[in-house]
């Protein structure tokens, strides 16, 4: 069925367009939510001459959203939950538990405008979007952590810790090699080890007499 939109719908089209849809989706979605008008003769003439007001209300709603957006990235979200030694979380964080921390700083948005693929099982920083208004998206962290002393996700501090080690290892190795040390695995100083006692085993044993 053909539609007129009244409002921006990503991957449909901007206010005033026609575009056509699934009979489903117009009837049952965005007739009903006020997004957009069945394309009769009479809705179009009806659009034309409403649209400037549309246009102006539209306008007012985005400058509303960017101000939304400004409070919203200035937050430091952060949502304790209990997990195991591994970082994996007993139980989940959802949209609801998002919605609830944004609104406890006086911010009131819907869980339809949080952008999360799936629930957060485990510790970590998160990225993740909050769709203000169809054309304003904001750009949020969520830190999900055991207590609210934490600096920092425990996995992000294992990750640290692993790759500080790794650099120190690096940084040791250049260093030996430079003082012509010539480094040798375990399994290299194993094997040799090995040769050297299996020769000894072969080497003759000399008489008591020359």
């Amino acid at each position: 069925m053909e539609i007129i939109l009244l409002q921006k719908i990503n991957k449909l089209g901007n206010i005033g367009d026609t575009v056509k849809v699934k009979p489903g989706f117009g009837r049952n979605h965005l007739i009903p939510s006020g997004k957009a008008l069945r394309a009769t003769k009479e809705n179009k003439e009806v659009f034309e001459t409403t649209k400037a007001k549309l246009l102006e209300k539209n306008k007012n709603e985005i400058e509303k959203a960017e101000k939304i957006r400004a409070e919203v990235e200035s937050l430091n979200l952060m949502i304790v939950r209990s997990a195991s030694d591994t970082g994996i979380l007993y139980g989940s964080v959802t949209t609801r538990d998002i919605v609830n921390l944004i609104g406890e700083n006086g911010i009131i948005l819907s869980r339809r405008q949080i952008a999360l693929d799936k629930p957060i099982k485990e510790l970590g920083l998160f990225d993740m979007s909050v769709i203000l208004h169809p054309e304003v998206e904001s750009k949020i962290k969520l830190k999900v952590v055991r207590s609210l002393g934490d600096t920092t996700p425990d996995i992000e501090d294992k990750k640290d810790a692993d790759n500080s080690s790794d650099e120190i290892n690096a940084e040791l190795n250049e260093s030996l090699l430079e003082d012509g040390v010539s480094l040798k695995t375990v399994e290299t100083i194993s094997e040799e080890v090995k040769e050297e006692i299996s020769s000894e085993n072969k080497a003759p044993e000399k008489s008591g007499t020359e």
